[in-house]
């Protein structure tokens, strides 16, 4: 005698709760994915204002924008190296392919915030403290910001008139509780580093 097999009711019924458990298990799994570049971004931007600070404590002054794409700026690997690379991948970036800056679009931003806007040669807008381009920087991020791109993969702002600018909205920060995938970037400041040195026991 056979045995019986497997009637049409029970594999639909098997094959509805594989379904369900896989729309419960991949919304999940994706998230965490998010979270764990998250958490890289932070802790490589953690490293790399270590290497700002003893740059500053052997200069008194941070490096200077690299005049290009605002990458991480080559003093801080050469001649000392206070960082072992400054080709540092920021996690979400890593798939962007840029036709005019090609691999520098994948590294974390840095911007040395200076005072001076026409300075020779002019520095990127991003490091511009000027009325016209980030007002207040200087206040609001001390003399440098690095940041990630973030889970959006987008800069800043895209709305008419002043989203035309580089800069605006682009130290939106990133908030998860507003869903893993939402505006903004992931920013360290170097107030904000002090703030964290501060607080760390």
């Amino acid at each position: 005698m056979q045995p019986a097999g497997f009637t049409l009711l029970e594999l639909i019924i098997v094959v509805a709760i594989v379904g369900i458990l896989v729309a419960i298990a991949v919304p999940n799994f994706l998230e965490a994915g998010v979270r764990a570049k998250v958490a890289r971004a932070k802790a490589d931007m953690a490293s790399i204002s270590t290497a700002l600070e003893l740059y500053a404590a052997d200069y008194n002054d941070y490096p200077p924008n690299d005049g290009r794409y605002n990458v991480i700026p080559i003093q801080i690997t050469t001649p000392t190296a206070y960082f072992s690379r400054r080709d540092l991948v920021d996690p979400f970036a890593e798939q962007i392919k840029h036709s005019t800056w090609g691999r520098e679009a994948n590294f974390y931003t840095y911007a040395h915030v200076v005072r001076n806007p026409w300075s020779i040669p002019p520095p990127p807008i991003e490091g511009i403290d000027h009325p016209f381009f980030n007002p207040g920087a200087f206040q609001k991020y001390g003399p440098w910001y690095q940041l990630s791109i973030g889970p959006d993969l987008r800069y800043s702002g895209m709305s008419q008139g002043w989203g035309s600018w580089p800069t605006f909205l682009f130290d939106t920060p990133y908030d998860p509780t507003n869903g893993t995938v939402s505006f903004g970037n992931i920013m360290r400041t170097q107030k904000e580093a002090e703030t964290l040195e501060v607080r760390t026991p």
